[in-house]
């Protein structure tokens, strides 16, 4: 008895740490780790940099066209046969790239890569911690992407020495083989898809302490009514402006060097953003919990929009450009966590998987000219400033969504 209750306690953050790992070996590895490539590569190519990071573009491509496969695929998986599968495919498409001489090929990766990443990051992250957690759930999620975000803060300096003493091509096996043995070791012998497959409850779950509720899995609101909502549209909304502007950090070498503080700053501005991301996920999933879905985002977009007003001071006082770096990533982290946690707030579990699938899938669809429209309005404009406070509207509006779905969510029917 004594062995299944400490199971019971610690075997759900042994699933938070393997769903850490899937989040690591996949879109930490292969497309943050992975921009230490793009130099060297166009390098020995012969092409542009822009030539080659259009991979990045077929990865949210990928991403987009199997979110909503996954959140009806998922839910009815065996991990440790079919997450395994296609961890497998995800690393061996990331080793190949070490064989290519072709920039079109990485095209190809980057299709698949980002295909396969649509299973195991965002929507199967949320899917199975909503299984195993009936408390915490935020904690655990932001948990789980904590752990990918110190992973990526290791290995980027790793994979950069590998590339420097034996050449970017053995970089891609040692990468690949890494985000291999992360993710399908995660799914061989960690991760299953609900507790019950192990003869366990829920995180949290006590059903001798009445203030400890446990949503059933049929509660809430249908996929037909959820789609068809206000709510839903204003969370399509506030997804779409948070995809376009988390891509802030990609402008902080630019915006460094138009501030004359040159490359080298800008380069460690992307550094502390990625170090503040390792606390803000948890955090934020744990001001989910305590306040409430809607209330956490709201606040987090209150701390974003004051980031951009350290970015703007930072022009002048180089400490302010630091600060405003590592507020920033908050709604990165709102993308992964605050995004997750708020649809299952709006919509109970019900159809959580099919509903949470879309989001992101469109989000990505609609906000993916996010770059392209921040630098135009630099280019127009000469200055960062007018970007920054575009970005501070944005999370303003993204603010007034989430609250006017909250109370739009609560006039739904539902099933209980």
């Amino acid at each position: 008895m004594g062995e299944i209750s400490t199971k019971q306690k610690v075997y759900p953050w042994l699933v938070v740490l393997g769903c850490g790992m899937w989040v690591s070996g996949s879109i930490g590895f292969l497309t943050i780790v992975a921009g230490n490539f793009y130099v060297p590569v166009s390098q020995d190519l012969g092409v542009a940099e822009s030539d080659l990071g259009f991979y990045m573009t077929l990865v949210s491509i990928g991403q987009a066209i199997s979110f909503p496969i996954a959140g009806r695929t998922i839910p009815k998986m065996n991990i440790p046969v079919h997450m395994t599968i296609i961890c497998a495919i995800e690393a061996v498409a990331a080793i190949v790239m070490s064989t290519y001489g072709n920039v079109f090929m990485w095209y190809v990766s980057g299709l698949i890569i980002g295909f396969c990443m649509g299973f195991n990051t965002s929507i199967g992250v949320a899917i199975v911690l909503t299984n195993w957690f009936a408390r915490k759930t935020g904690f655990a999620i932001g948990l789980a992407w904590a752990i990918g975000s110190l992973s990526n803060a290791i290995m980027s300096p790793i994979i950069s020495q590998v590339i420097a003493n034996i050449g970017w091509r053995m970089g891609y096996v040692v990468l690949g083989a890494a985000s291999l043995v992360l993710m399908c070791g995660s799914s061989l012998f960690i991760v299953r898809l609900k507790p019950e497959i192990l003869g366990l409850l829920p995180y949290g779950y006590d059903k001798s302490q009445e203030d400890v509720h446990v949503e059933d899995p049929t509660d809430g609101v249908s996929f037909r009514d959820a789609v068809k909502s206000p709510a839903f549209i204003l969370l399509i909304v506030a997804m779409t402006l948070i995809t376009s502007t988390t891509i802030t950090n990609q402008l902080f070498t630019s915006y460094s060097e138009s501030v004359g503080y040159g490359a080298a700053f800008g380069s460690l501005m992307v550094t502390v953003a990625m170090l503040a991301d390792i606390a803000w996920n948890p955090l934020i999933g744990i001001t989910c919990d305590k306040f409430g879905a809607d209330k956490g985002v709201v606040l987090w977009c209150i701390v974003t929009a004051l980031s951009f007003g350290c970015l703007s001071i930072g022009a002048s006082i180089p400490a302010f450009a630091f600060i405003g770096a590592g507020l920033n990533d908050t709604m990165y982290a709102c993308y992964g966590t605050g995004i997750a946690m708020l649809t299952a707030f709006l919509f109970g579990n019900k159809d959580y998987a099919k509903i949470y699938s879309l989001v992101p899938a469109i989000g990505y669809a609609l906000g993916c000219m996010g770059v392209p429209i921040l630098t135009g309005i630099y280019q127009a404009t000469s200055g960062y400033d007018s970007v920054w406070l575009v970005c501070a509207i944005c999370d303003a509006v993204i603010a007034a969504c989430v609250i006017l779905a909250a109370r739009n969510s609560k006039k739904l029917p539902r099933t209980e």
